[in-house]
């Protein structure tokens, strides 16, 4: 592969590291350990994805569980994960379309009560049959008891990491930034 920002003629060699992913839309969210393209001369990283679907789904899986609320970023990647429009998101959710576009744009912060709303949303439609049990759990415990509505899930760094025993398989692990 030739590196599309400098345009070098050599190949772009192959390399593990970490990587911010910014591309998912969330500022928080970094993949560690990742085999990813890198060119020699200009040093752009471009991380390989065996299975994009699978890494939304991680993502996913840390965001719903996070203590803090639900910033726009949050609201606008799980809403795009669910495959839903704004429009669609607010019938579910009980508001209008405006709402949303207002809590994706930080405008309007987002009440707990729609916030768990969401996540359980994003729990049932994203997350496999066999995960969504304990997804459902954690959050009723998260929102129960952990919950902070002046925290934001956006203070907090999700790492994901390829697991040893599959590839394509993901490990997601949150540390405090």
């Amino acid at each position: 592969m030739l590196c599309p920002t400098c345009k070098t003629t050599e190949e772009m060699g192959r390399s593990r590291g970490r990587y911010q992913y910014r591309e998912c839309g969330l500022d928080n969210v970094w993949l560690v350990g990742w085999e990813m393209f890198v060119c020699p001369k200009c040093r752009l990283r471009i991380p390989i994805f065996r299975e994009p679907e699978l890494l939304a789904r991680h993502i996913t899986r840390q965001l719903v569980r996070e203590r803090g609320r639900l910033n726009g970023a949050s609201v606008l990647f799980l809403r795009k994960a669910m495959g839903l429009k704004a429009v669609e998101l607010a019938e579910i959710i009980g508001v209008d379309r405006v709402t949303v576009s207002r809590w994706e744009n930080d405008k309007v912060i987002l009440d707990p009560y729609r916030d768990f709303k969401i996540r359980m949303e994003a729990v049932d439609r994203i997350l496999s049959p066999h995960e969504r049990r304990a997804a459902r759990e954690s959050v009723s415990l998260v929102l129960h008891r952990t919950y902070n509505p002046e925290v934001s899930v956006a203070d907090l760094s999700i790492d994901v990491s390829p697991s040893p025993s599959a590839v394509g398989s993901l490990e997601p692990k949150v540390a405090a930034i």
